[in-house]
């Protein structure tokens, strides 16, 4: 009788080789955008007036005139509180059901 011995057949799991290959593409593609890639430049629309912060201070703001102006005064204040009565506040004992 002769001792034969058989290599044990290992199996591939799928599953973890598709996720790594996805884990490590996901990687790659950040690192590529975030280094090698320049994004695209936004055009910055201000009047021309407006590019110095300089002119933008200079701006004169008559807080007379708006406040006493016929819309403002026609604004209403509109203000609710809803505070609960002191016997609605809570259980005696909010251990029991």
């Amino acid at each position: 009788m002769a001792i034969t011995f058989e290599e044990e057949n290992k199996k591939v799991n799928w599953p973890m080789v598709v996720g790594l290959v996805f884990i490590f593409a996901l990687i790659a593609t950040a690192i590529i955008y975030l280094f090698f890639i320049s994004p695209e430049r936004v055009e910055v629309l201000v009047s021309p007036k407006l590019q110095n912060i300089s002119e933008v201070s200079k701006v004169n703001l008559n807080f007379d005139q708006l406040t006493g102006s016929e819309a403002f005064k026609n604004l209403k204040s509109i203000i609710i509180f809803n505070t609960p009565s002191p016997e609605n506040i809570g259980k005696a004992n909010p251990f029991l059901p």
